[in-house]
This record gives C-alpha cells, structure tokens and sequence, in this order.
C-alpha cells in the first residue's frame, strides 16, 4: 500500500532529524548579538550557502545608511538580509520570514551560549528558540519537500533579516517598505505546539524625566529633591496602571493573565551624582503594552495627562516626556483558507486542534499585517526561555515545526 504524503513526510522528518539539530547547532556558533549588531554578514553568507544546496535563487540587501541612522542604528556589522525564492510559476506567493539577531547572553550561562550544547532532548544556546531552531526548521521543510518529491503550487519566499531584537524597523521592516519581499501569506515567528500566533499587543516605550534643583546633602530645603517628585509621580502613574490592568482584548491568547494591557515602570532608571548631593534631576522608564482594542494615540494622552496634572500642581519642578518607541497593535488580516491550512497543519502534526491567539510581544510579523496581508506565527519551542540564561530548544518541536511548515507550503495555494 502506497503510503499517504503526511506519512511520506512523517517518516522523513523522523529519520531525518540530524539536519536540524546540525544546522540549528551551527547557527547557534555565529553569534549574532545584537545590540550592537555582530557578524551579521558571515551568518547571511552561511544561510545564503543552505538555501543554495537546497536550490533556492537568493538575493542580498543592505540596509542604506540614511534609515539606518533614522532608526538611530550606529554600530556594529552592515545590516545585511536575505531573501530566497522557490519559484513554482505560480500566482500567490507564501512568504516566511526568520531574524537571525539574538539578545546578549549574561555570564550565568552553565554552558557556552555560542557553543550548542545537546543534552537529551534539548539544543542549548544562545538564540535556540529565538529563533535560530525555526529557521533550521524551515528549510528542513523545504529540504523534506524535495527529498519526498513534492511540489507546492504555491511559490515560496524566504527571508532572513537583522534586528528584530531592536524593533526590525532596518530589518524586515526595511524589506516590506521598500516593497523587496513579496506576500499574499504570511508566516514568522510565534507561538507553538497547537496554539498559532495571529497578532501581538502594541508597544508604547517612554523616557520620562524629572528636573528639581540640586543643592547641598546638608542643606536639602535650598533645593527640589527629583527622586521624591519622581516617587510621587509614580504612584500618580500607579492609578493610571490600575484602571489600564482591567482593559482585556476580547481575543483569545495562550495565557488568561496576558488578556490585559500592561504598564511597567522602571526597566531604566538613571539620577543622582553623589550621596551628599540632592539629585537635581532622574529620569524612568515606561513600557506600555496596548491589547488590539487601544491606539497609540490615546495611550500617549493618557500618559501626557497625568503628567500635565502632576506639573500643575508642582511648580518647582519640571516633569519631560519623551516617546522613544511606538508601535500600534497588529492582527493578521483574515483568510479562511490560509487559517485552514495552518490549521490543518497543527492539528496533523500534533493531534490537537489549533488556538489562533494574540502573542504578548511585538514580532516583525507586524510589518505584513500593517499591510493588511494574512500572516500568522508559528515557532520551534523550548519552553518560553526566550532570552533568558540557558535558552533551549527541543529537538522535538524543531522536527514538529518543520513538518507543520512543510504541510502549509504542500497545501496552499
């Protein structure tokens, strides 16, 4: 009896694995940390040398100086990224998108994080699950196809692409203005398992500083003390933060907690010069996370009203806000047939119907959705480590994730 292409793949997969946790391994040896941006252009020549073996047509593209010094990028490598093609002849294009840029490791790591590490199950390094092991994963799909004879009646497009971990704005952010990438469909990064990613909270970053007067540790009544006015309005915020906690998005997301909006205060903090002096001036963080239901704009006011109220009422000091990031909500635009697909992929795969939810994080699969292009998120998992010490990824779900893409590129058209 003829075997059915779902097991054809199955078996593949299974027999096969050694390719991802080699390539995975192998990505995980550059070390693309960003900030500042390192050895972006060998691991494009390594990725470009992969998609080569497996037939694909690849084309570079640098990211101009001018927009780089718009989105205030000055170090590090040359912001290279690259596309591939898997040309069917086809009309629609299924485009699946990857960063290859990691967060910096701490020196709490057990092990090396740029050497991976296999123990058991699990490939340890920096950059395994986010989101080195989904890019082995994809082209272990399209290297599955091949190898089992399968051709999607889809064409595909991949892209490789810097900075995601700063915004992907000279990334693939880059790519999409400039109109270098091509999508009727859209995946990247996202959740995994059975659950799919179809949009992620916006993000509303603030510098807010405090100016008093600085004066004598022994004479505090000849100045204005920034780090007590800052206390104080930080539980003005606080009552702001209360009322945003209980605004829920009526879409569904993997964890029940992550259905709120979110106010952090303090991630930065800087002030004060000496221990007799009173500090004259401090400055904090606000990180805003907006559910789908908010705008960019009405989170901006609120903010700019407790401050202007705060200011009325403290005339010896001075209260600056400075927006440094700001990036509305993004949902995937709807296809019932690309949801199906996906969706028959993850129930195939894990046996376990799909969960299409809101991730509480910003990805780059933003700049498709802005477009108004379907695009969901899918990943290779290690267990939500994701930029935490000791980051993994199961070889398991780099083996599932691949079989997931593989049927989606099989089956779309």
């Amino acid at each position: 009896m003829l075997k059915s292409v779902e097991t054809r793949l199955k078996d593949y997969f299974k027999k096969n694995k050694r390719y991802a946790i080699n390539l995975v391994s192998k990505l995980i040896e550059i070390p693309t940390v960003n900030p500042p941006g390192k050895n972006y252009e060998e691991m494009v020549c390594f990725l470009e040398k992969e998609c080569r073996k497996l037939r694909l047509s690849t084309k570079k593209y640098v990211t101009p100086k001018n927009v780089l010094n718009k989105f205030g990028v000055r170090y590090g490598s040359k912001r290279v990224s690259l596309v591939a093609d898997l040309d069917t002849g086809a009309e629609k294009t299924f485009h699946i998108n990857s960063h290859y840029d990691v967060v910096p490791a701490t020196d709490k790591w057990k092990t090396d994080p740029f050497v991976a590490v296999i123990k058991g199950a699990k490939i340890y390094g920096r950059g395994s699950e986010d989101m080195k092991g989904n890019i082995a994963s994809v082209l272990f799909a399209i290297r599955a196809l091949k190898k089992c004879g399968i051709k999607p009646k889809i064409n595909i497009q991949l892209s490789f692409t810097p900075d995601e971990e700063i915004g992907g704005r000279t990334g693939l952010g880059y790519l999409v203005g400039m109109g270098f990438v091509k999508a009727d469909y859209a995946m990247s990064e996202g959740c995994s398992g059975n659950y799919v990613s179809m949009g992620n909270k916006g993000v509303l970053w603030a510098e807010v500083e405090i100016l008093g007067k600085s004066a004598h540790g022994s004479m505090p009544h000849k100045g204005v003390n920034s780090f007590e006015r800052m206390n104080m309005l930080v539980n003005e915020f606080g009552k702001l933060k209360k009322k945003i906690s209980k605004r829920k998005t009526r879409h569904s997301m993997r964890d029940a907690v992550s259905k709120s909006a979110t106010f952090v205060m303090g991630g930065f903090l800087e002030g004060g010069v000496k221990i007799n002096v009173v500090p004259g001036a401090v400055k904090f963080s606000i990180d805003r996370r907006l559910i789908p239901e908010e705008s960019i704009g009405a989170a901006k006011k609120e903010i700019e009203a407790v401050i202007k109220k705060f200011d009325a009422g403290y005339k010896d000091s001075k209260v600056n806000i400075r927006f440094i990031s700001q990036e509305g909500p993004a949902i995937s635009g709807k296809d019932d047939v690309f949801f199906k697909v996906v969706s028959d992929a993850v129930k195939i795969t894990t046996g376990k119907y799909a969960n299409f939810s809101v991730m509480p994080g910003a990805t780059d699969m933003r700049y498709f959705m802005w477009k108004g292009i379907p695009t969901l998120g899918y990943s290779a998992s290690g267990g939500g480590k994701w930029h935490s010490d000791d980051e993994f990824v199961c070889i398991s779900s780099l083996v599932k994730t691949a079989n997931v893409y593989a049927l989606v590129m099989k089956d779309l058209t």
